[in-house]
């Protein structure tokens, strides 16, 4: 079991850890404001869909501070946005595909918002039909697995990295599709450098966990799948994401087999804005979310550490509609008082 993070040490932490932190936050903030935005620009009938990363950006951010762009592979879904930011895609970028500009550097304009790609970033164009990523994915691993062993590919040094990761994101709900359970398997037969994110905010659009997912929880499922590392963490704690994502990288990039990731975020939005969660989601439920915000946690963590800029920062931070902005308590302990778990799997 890792400690408890937000709170514990903070007297020992450099003043480049302290920077680290406010660059996350700026990142984590920027995130939430482009989804405002563009919810903006949805009301002015400018942006034809939207749908949010909202909640989701602490465990993303920290899955961008340890991958590289350019030089692992990045599998992505539509609440991917803070780590998209984190490697590299513009708010421009980002703008441009949500108002189908034909300057969109994505697309042109012709996928759907929030579906961003990047060649020099190594992120491919991803489809609408959810969890087609996963497979995506193990053919980009078992490409780079190919490139590795195989002599006669010409300029095969420049076209791979001995140990690039692939990256593949998921919400919970999409890990019911068949294409999740086909690329899991292949990963741990074939010992692929593969890591899944799983990105669980409770709800598949409006279709709680438990009554799409056996026991309400993806990787109690998979844990004992041969050559799967799991690890679990709170993925709206930034420093518990961090040192969760740390680990997981470090095992892939090693080539200790593939590994999976599952973080228990929240959906402050609704699924898109052609949904709307106060028709399935209880006031004392959203008000529990709230408080679980990862913007308002970790910036509340940097104003402990006396960094003003923090403070000058939180005036930007978004109120979701019918919701307060509060400082955070953590039913039954402190900010960061809950655990991310490292479950051994042996192979």
């Amino acid at each position: 079991m890792k400690g408890s993070t937000l709170t514990n040490g903070a007297e020992t932490r450099s003043k480049g850890a302290a920077n680290d932190l406010l660059s996350a936050y700026r990142l984590m903030l920027l995130s939430r404001k482009i989804d405002d935005k563009e919810i903006q620009l949805k009301n002015q009938s400018q942006a034809f869909f939207q749908i949010s990363g909202a909640g989701h950006e602490a465990i993303l951010v920290a899955a961008g501070r340890h991958l590289r762009a350019g030089h692992d592979w990045f599998l992505t879904y539509y609440r991917d946005r803070a780590l998209a930011l984190a490697l590299g895609v513009t708010p421009l970028d980002m703008l441009l595909g949500s108002v189908g500009a034909k300057d969109d550097p994505a697309s042109g304009g012709r996928q759907m918002p929030s579906h961003w790609s990047n060649p020099r970033l190594n992120i491919p164009s991803a489809s609408s039909a959810v969890a087609t990523q996963c497979l995506h994915g193990i053919g980009v691993a078992e490409a780079g697995r190919l490139y590795e062993r195989l002599d006669a590919i010409p300029d095969r040094a420049s076209k791979f990295q001995r140990d690039e990761v692939t990256l593949i994101t998921i919400g919970e709900g999409s890990t019911s599709e068949g294409e999740f359970w086909e690329s899991l398997n292949t990963a741990c037969t074939r010992v692929l450098p593969v890591l899944y994110l799983v990105e669980d905010n409770g709800y598949a659009i409006s279709t709680p966990v438990e009554a799409q997912t056996p026991g309400g929880d993806l990787s109690r499922l998979v844990e004992h799948f041969p050559g799967l590392q799991v690890y679990r963490c709170d993925g709206t704690d930034y420093l518990a994401s961090y040192e969760t994502m740390g680990d997981a990288v470090a095992h892939v990039r090693a080539r200790k087999g593939p590994a999976l990731v599952h973080a228990k975020v929240i959906r402050p939005y609704s699924h898109s804005l052609s949904d709307d969660e106060k028709l399935y989601k209880t006031k004392d439920e959203r008000a529990a979310e709230s408080r679980r915000d990862p913007i308002v946690r970790l910036g509340e963590f940097l104003k402990s550490l006396g960094r003003s800029d923090a403070t000058a920062a939180s005036a930007l931070r978004p109120t979701p509609a019918g919701r307060s902005s509060r400082k955070v308590v953590v039913r039954g302990g402190p900010i960061g008082a809950q655990t991310s778990e490292v479950l051994p799997v042996a192979c």
